[in-house]
């Protein structure tokens, strides 16, 4: 998976090739038993799983899209001093990071990515990632899912300024929505189009799995203790 964790860091093949040979760690999260060669890194670079993973096709923009926003959490030794305790997706307490990560569904493009930790809450970060991003120009504003921790409505207004629709969960710990987006969105939610886009939210859950497993970003987190800060984690912004 060495192409595609290239990809992901939107690193050149000389790039890749320096940092594995400069931290040993990475190959062996990798799964690699030793620097690969420029030809074997640069002929894997012509299959990946999505050709726009980081760059867009011309005129694509101007299409409606459909962006996922969510977070999950990172697992980290109890050594770490950077790391905090937090919940995960399932309610549970886990002790480690965030990857925080706005999502092109339809062709895998990663927008935005940051990494905190894991007491931080998942919709200032969101609503982060969402105002550093480019505007969206189409005929029909793009749609932006998200689960119910983004369901404010200053995230609203960010999206909406950047040409996004979000579709988000709704928080029922927050009550009866009182804001005109929030509303606007509990009742797009009851409408049966709508309801099957949100449906694709699962699409992020595969990049997730494809990050912490075969990337190994969860092998990167239980190497900071004894490689110091790792240089492959985003900085919070």
């Amino acid at each position: 998976m060495t192409h595609v964790y290239r990809a992901f860091m939107g690193w050149s093949v000389e790039r890749m090739l320096r940092e594995l040979r400069r931290d040993p760690s990475l190959c062996r999260a990798l799964g690699l038993p030793s620097v690969p060669s420029r030809a074997t890194v640069s002929e894997r670079s012509k299959h990946l799983p999505w050709q726009a993973l980081w760059q867009r096709q011309g005129g694509e923009k101007t299409k409606r899209r459909v962006l996922a926003l969510d977070a999950t959490a990172l697992p980290a030794q109890a050594t770490d001093p950077e790391a905090r305790w937090g919940r995960d997706s399932k309610g549970q307490w886990v002790y480690g990071y965030k990857l925080h990560l706005l999502l092109d569904l339809d062709t895998g493009e990663i927008l935005a990515l940051s990494v905190t930790p894991a007491n931080r809450h998942d919709g200032p970060v969101g609503w982060a990632l969402v105002r550093g991003i480019a505007s969206w120009e189409g005929e029909k504003p793009s749609l932006l899912l998200g689960d119910s921790a983004y369901d404010a409505e200053g995230l609203f207004q960010a999206a909406e300024e950047k040409g996004l629709l979000l579709l988000s969960g709704h928080n029922r710990r927050r009550g009866k929505p009182r804001g005109r987006r929030r509303g606007e969105n509990l009742r797009r939610l009851q409408r049966g189009a709508y309801r099957r886009l949100y449906r694709r939210r699962w699409e992020v859950e595969t990049v997730f799995g494809l990050l912490k497993g075969s990337l190994g970003l969860a092998a990167c987190l239980r190497s900071r203790v004894r490689h110091g800060r790792s240089p492959y984690l985003v900085p919070v912004p």
